[in-house]
């Protein structure tokens, strides 16, 4: 279907809907194509067909007929690459080629867009990942010494570095015989060398804009950079093929141990900001650089991941507190987090907490004392003593999970669930390695919206309101109605994006659809929204170069929305309605005479011109919206043209056109001949202007609005300042179970909504306390900014232990990681306390800075790492001795230090 012409689809919406579910959920196949299509056309297709079957409102509606397939939302101005930070469920949807080619069939491409086509990569190393690789890996590819000079290409994470390699010789005309070396070079000129051929762009951990470089070998066989190869020792680690060389690794730079940045290798922040923190744990730190892990590893153990991970986390600790690097790139690191949690590989921006998370867990399995887990049958309290289920709780955990990591970071938390129709109370100890913590907070939003009032005089107005974060539109508009004084009923709510209705709200809307950037408008209506016999009558312009084809033209200026008579209305007395609506928009009085009649009153007795109509004319058929044959809208031809009426339209300044609400499916003309007009709930016309008409008449500086008070203040919610100690008081309050978290009451024999309530028995050494700043809905993504003071010396749990004969509970602060920005963009740092010169820190990746200790405590703050005051040290009693001189060395050994310490294009040139 080309755009704009009538609507044609399958034989009915159930046929739709039953092809396309049977093809919908099938799953992901290593090197299958799907596609990305727009989330908002496939919601509108799902609302079209039925898709949810508890909303049949809009099922064949043609105002809701999703048109041509449209991703242009998804893509960089003018071009067919996809916008950045793109996110599934929220910006679009990934459908198999199956549904695709179905879609395509009944609905058709926009003119000229491409489909998206993707491939199912298997990201993961041990264990099957499979992942639609939305975005590829563009690379800098360049040829020694002209390295600025370079071709950017494409490549998926699948292709290994030969392929690369080949693409480089094409470009470069590198003859196959002569041989090269692999090369990344980073923004300060450093190099890593990539001899392993065999490796893909994943496992090596490549990124997005990472300049590569060939070096081709010399006729005499040596080498342009004049690097002694035959002087230089392979990187000792077997899971990393890397050569690294950066300006910060020479002896005669030495810095502070403890004090070196992570280099970023793309989005890694999140990573980066959790390693500092785990660096500065003292005993954490202790215990790797003493290698006590090597006789610790359990490479058996199923649940664990061979040891990698606790051997790649220990020689990244080892480097980080040489004292021989300002920076250090930590990617055998990443690569064997990748290996074992596909997860995290790629250069996604990632949740730290969740990387926190999973680095606990491996570390725990990697290092677990237990070769053979035992089978433990678990039992109720029923009605035994707090403490002797918690010691029997605690010692079944302890013979199942034993390892350093349990011994500093594993507490104890009391659970009590109580049915609330049988009274059934149930009490479990469960082990906990962090407290992540609500923040109790006034969820309210602003949200900025513009008044275009019934007044075509008055300029729109830009007003800021306060709304509930979870509340409907209606709270918009009655809260809008306080500020502007129209009625809340009197008011109707749309997003407009690119010149038309993104979305057109009901009163019952959630505000939560409803993004920071999206653009909302709110109409004034002259009478009761949903007033019997009227319509909103969505209007948008469009110029358009040839008549006779929809599809040629472009959107411009502000949708509008009128309120109509639904029923008996002619087509002058709709085009007078839309005229002088626009008043203020069209450049001069002069040009009204291309209005047709006068438009002194628009619609003052529709009634009375019906009478007359219908008078006149004995055969008039009212037109309406549906569908005929269940399968087709029929052109709309409301009437013939008749001479003159061809006369007429001469002095219009636009013809009309029905559409759909994308405004991209014409549901037909509106012809000129008096007879009557039936629209249906949801209407919507496309004005179209003749490029020299427009040019004329429409004035687009009347588009420019005025703003209301309430939209020069900068922040109209109060600014909310909370203390740890409330987040700790609502962790452990009551709460009702939500419908979706419902506990099964083995008394009522069903699922129920429960009371539960949290208490802290034990803590553990190291205590991480997250603050849950984040919160993700359907269609909202929310960060909460609150600042949250929390003491940095001298934090007193004891008040929330419930144990009678609890430990020393009193912590000091030793590590921030801190979160800036918004979703999907932020930024991750980290704060932390050096132990040898008990200073605190600042860690911005590479860029390491000493911080005061009153800048620690800051609205960014997200997860917080303290340590017990009065260690008691009896975590080091658990831990096995270090392997002996005489005990085989191990495999993986920190980078030995090479002849030439720097490797920089500075230093190729000066020797």
């Amino acid at each position: 279907m080309a755009e704009g012409t009538t609507i044609a689809g399958p034989s009915d919406s159930t046929s739709e809907y039953s092809q396309i579910k049977d093809l919908i959920d099938q799953p992901l196949s290593d090197g299958d194509t799907w596609y990305i299509i727009d989330l908002h056309w496939f919601n509108s297709w799902k609302k079209y067909v039925g898709w949810d079957k508890w909303d049949p409102n809009n099922v064949r509606d043609p105002a809701c007929h999703p048109g041509n397939i449209d991703n242009l939302a998804l893509l960089k101005e003018n071009t067919m690459e996809l916008k950045e930070h793109l996110t599934e469920d929220i910006d679009f949807a990934l459908v198999p080629e199956p549904v695709w080619n179905l879609l395509v069939k009944w609905y058709q491409l926009t003119p000229g867009q491409e489909p998206i086509a993707r491939k199912v990569v298997d990201h993961g190393m041990l264990t099957s990942y499979l992942r639609v690789e939305i975005y590829l890996t563009e690379l800098k590819l360049a040829k020694y010494p002209e390295t600025e000079k370079t071709c950017v290409k494409k490549f998926s994470k699948r292709d290994t570095l030969e392929t690369v390699e080949k693409v480089l010789r094409d470009i470069f005309e590198i003859p196959e015989n002569s041989n090269i070396h692999l090369w990344t070079k980073s923004s300060n000129q450093a190099y890593e060398e990539l001899p392993m051929k065999k490796q893909s762009i994943q496992e090596l951990s490549l990124m997005t804009n990472q300049t590569l470089v060939a070096e081709v070998q010399n006729e005499d066989g040596t080498w342009p950079r004049k690097t002694s190869y035959s002087k230089r020792s392979v990187v000792g680690a077997s899971y990393s093929s890397l050569r690294h060389y950066d300006g910060d690794s020479s002896g005669s730079r030495s810095v502070q141990p403890g004090l070196c940045g992570l280099n970023n290798l793309g989005n890694t922040c999140f990573m980066n900001s959790v390693l500092q923190c785990m660096s500065n744990t003292p005993p954490i730190q202790r215990y790797f650089l003493e290698e006590r892990h090597w006789a610790e590893l359990n490479k058996e153990n199923p649940l664990g991941n061979q040891g990698e991970i606790a051997k790649a986390f220990a020689d990244l600790l080892k480097a980080m507190w040489s004292g021989q690097h300002h920076a250090f790139p930590p990617r055998a690191f990443k690569l064997q987090v990748g290996r074992f949690a596909p997860q995290f590989s790629g250069y996604q921006q990632h949740d730290s907490q969740e990387l926190l998370t999973f680095l606990l867990d491996g570390l725990h399995e990697d290092l677990n004392r237990i070769l053979k887990k035992p089978y433990i049958e678990l039992k109720d309290a029923d009605g035994r003593s707090d403490a002797e289920v918690a010691r029997e709780g605690w010692e079944n955990y302890r013979k199942r999970n034993d390892s350093v990591i349990v011994d500093l970071f594993h507490g104890m938390l009391k659970s009590t669930l109580v049915c609330p129709e049988c009274n059934k109370v149930s009490v479990t100890f469960d082990p906990t390695c962090y407290l992540s913590l609500p923040m109790p907070v006034k969820k309210e939003r602003p949200i900025e919206l513009y008044l275009a009032r019934v007044d075509p005089e008055q300029k729109a107005m830009r007003y800021r309101v306060i709304v509930p974060k979870m509340g409907t539109i209606l709270d918009l508009t009655e809260a809008l109605s306080k500020l502007c004084g129209i009625p809340a009923d009197h008011l109707i709510v749309a997003d407009v994006h690119q010149h038309k209705f993104h979305q057109v709200f009901t009163n019952d809307s959630s505000i939560s659809q409803i993004s920071e950037r999206d653009v909302i408008y709110a109409y004034e209506l002259p009478e009761r929204l949903g007033t019997t016999g009227t319509c909103c009558l969505g209007v948008y312009l469009k110029e358009v170069k040839t008549r006779n084809n929809y599809g040629y033209g472009s959107m411009f200026g502000v949708p509008f929305i009128l309120q109509v008579p639904r029923e008996g209305m002619v087509h002058d007395q709709l085009y007078q309605c839309i005229v002088t609506r626009m008043k203020r928009y069209l450049k001069s009085s002069d040009d009204q005479e291309l209005a047709g009649p006068s438009s002194s009153d628009a619609i003052t007795d529709i009634s009375s011109t019906n009478q007359t109509v219908c008078e006149n004319e004995m055969d008039t058929e009212d037109v309406d919206m549906s569908l005929e044959n269940g399968n087709e809208l029929p052109c709309m031809e409301i009437n013939g043209i008749d001479s003159a009426a061809k006369a007429s339209q001469s002095k219009r300044l636009f013809s009309m056109d029905l559409v759909n609400l994308s405004g991209n499916s014409s549901l037909g003309k509106i012809k000129e001949n008096g007879k009557l007009i039936t629209l249906a709930a949801k209407s919507f016309v496309s004005c179209e202007w003749d490029p020299v008409v427009k040019e004329l008449s429409y004035n687009a500086e009347a588009e420019k609005y005025a703003e209301d008070a309430s939209s020069q203040q900068r922040v109209n919610v109060k600014k909310q300042v909370l203390q740890l100690k409330e987040c700790l008081e609502v962790f452990t309050s009551i709460e009702r179970l939500g419908a979706d978290d419902a506990w099964y009451c083995p008394t009522c024999k069903k699922h129920v909504r429960a009371t539960k309530k949290f208490d802290l028995w034990s803590l553990p050494e190291v205590l991480v306390i997250h603050l849950k700043r984040f919160s993700y809905t359907r269609s909202l993504r929310d960060k909460l900014d609150t600042l949250v003071e929390f003491p940095i010396r001298g934090l007193n749990m004891a008040p929330y232990i419930i144990d009678p004969n609890p430990t020393d509970a009193v912590y000091d602060l030793i590590g921030v990681c801190n979160h800036y920005g918004g979703l999907g963009g932020g930024h991750y740092t980290a704060y932390a306390k050096n132990k040898d010169d008990g200073c605190w820190h600042y860690f911005d990746d590479s860029s390491v800075s000493e911080a005061s200790e009153e800048s620690v405590c800051s609205k960014a703050a997200y997860v917080l790492f303290y340590i017990r005051r009065n260690q008691n040290g009896k975590w080091i009693e658990n831990v096995r001795p270090p392997l002996t001189k005489s005990s085989p060395a191990p495999v993986h050994k920190t980078h030995a230090k090479r002849n030439s310490a720097n490797d920089s294009e500075e230093d190729m040139d000066s020797s």
